[in-house]
């Protein structure tokens, strides 16, 4: 259809290769920033099991498929009641480790363009001597996923408020303890190779693991699509939407109504393909936000909006680590943003805003109003167009897209 909308004004496309290790550290970073106990579990895990993975000496390409695994070797559990119950050393129960695994793996089988992941992750709690809910054992385990449960164990072990170095031996014997039962023998060894090394707690403590797997990362980059790209935000809306029933279908819905509105408005397959994709991401700030404050049945308080206003800043904080997304970070991270600048949390207004992050802004508004919430039921249709159109009048959403959304549905 015609618009008075400059086309030209949607935003950038991502580009067409992009460093697989950006990707999966920013979904490692948004799994584990919820909480204070697992601040960096996922990317400590990726450095230890990269240090073992140089004692035996694996090669580039081995290495690269154990570090992206082990960077969200836990998507398959997201509450952070569960994920701290996984980090007790040697308690971990069977039942959850089995849950996880066979979710993070069904989950990771979306990502069809690195499909070795989802088989490294459904065993990455796999015991050596076969006590495991399938009674696979030994080597007939993946060596990943093998060198992940042991890099998983020895993070776990660590105690933040002690000195590193007066844990060592601690960890080292623990660790023995548990060979052959627990690990395979052979990376026992390994780890006792470099846990001889101070600059291997070291670098856990002042987290150079940061920077050593920055390095590793500049060997990572491949062409990549945005049905590969798409595969990802995919996971990340169902990993945001499950946190609560209120909002199952919340990331997917903001997608197709964005993608629909933007089809309308006469923008290219790819251009609507991505509109979809930051739709599928807009709310991976909301890992952060406690599931207490998402399910309050009642309003929520001052203090508890301000910890929801922080959702929107994650969302842009950690999209925009990742080199060539274009304006995704933007398009998602934006759609609390108003035209006249009472949104948050940048508080951008005008011209400040692009088309993109203006559909998103209508499309967010209009499926949060359509669906139930703890507080409230669903608004009919009309009525949720009215409140937007009176948003409209106060100068907060664009009129234009209004419009467009309008003869769309």
């Amino acid at each position: 259809m015609q618009s008075k909308i400059e086309l030209n004004k949607l935003g950038d496309l991502p580009d067409s290769e992009m460093r697989l290790s950006e990707l999966f550290i920013t979904l490692s970073s948004a799994l584990d920033m919820g909480s204070y106990k697992l601040l960096d579990h996922s990317q400590r895990v990726a450095y230890i099991a990269l240090e073992i993975a140089k004692v035996l000496e694996l090669g580039s390409e081995d290495i690269n498929k154990l570090l992206l695994a082990a960077l969200i070797h836990d998507i398959g559990i997201v509450d952070h009641e569960n994920k701290e119950r996984a980090q007790n050393l040697f308690q971990v129960e069977l039942g959850l480790a089995e849950s996880h695994c066979k979710l993070g793996a069904e989950l990771t089988q979306k990502l069809t363009f690195i499909p070795e992941l989802a088989e490294i992750i459904y065993y990455h709690h796999h015991k050596w001597d076969g006590k495991n809910f399938d009674q696979l054992k030994k080597n007939k385990i993946p060596l990943a996923s093998r060198i992940i449960h042991l890099a998983d164990r020895i993070e776990a072990y660590i105690d933040p408020d002690v000195f590193i170095l007066n844990q060592v031996e601690n960890i080292i014997r623990a660790v023995k303890s548990k060979s052959a039962s627990w690990f395979d023998p052979e990376l026992t060894r390994a780890f006792s190779i470099i846990a001889q090394k101070e600059s291997f707690w070291l670098n856990l403590k002042v987290k150079e693991y940061k920077n050593i797997l920055t390095k590793w990362g500049k060997k990572t980059k491949v062409s990549i699509n945005l049905s590969n790209l798409e595969s990802m935000a995919s996971i990340v809306a169902h990993l945001i939407d499950r946190v609560s029933p209120f909002t199952s279908r919340h990331s997917s819905g903001v997608a197709t109504i964005a993608a629909m509105i933007t089809n309308e408005l006469g923008y290219s397959l790819r251009e609507q393909r991505a509109i979809r994709i930051a739709g599928l991401f807009h709310d991976l700030g909301k890992l952060i936000v406690p599931n207490k404050i998402i399910e309050k049945k009642e309003e929520l308080t001052t203090s508890e909006f301000k910890v929801v206003k922080q959702h929107t800043f994650y969302t842009y904080q950690l999209l925009n680590k990742i080199k060539g997304l274009g304006s995704i970070p933007e398009w998602a991270a934006f759609h609390h943003e108003r035209l006249d600048g009472t949104g948050y949390p940048f508080r951008i207004k005008g011209d400040g805003l692009n088309t993109g992050s203006r559909i998103m802004a209508v499309s967010d508004v209009f499926q949060a109003l359509t669906e139930d919430r703890p507080y409230r039921p669903a608004f009919s249709i009309s009525k949720a167009l009215s409140i937007i159109d009176e948003m409209q009048q106060k100068a907060k959403l664009d009129g234009e897209i209004i419009s467009v959304l309008k003869n769309a549905i």
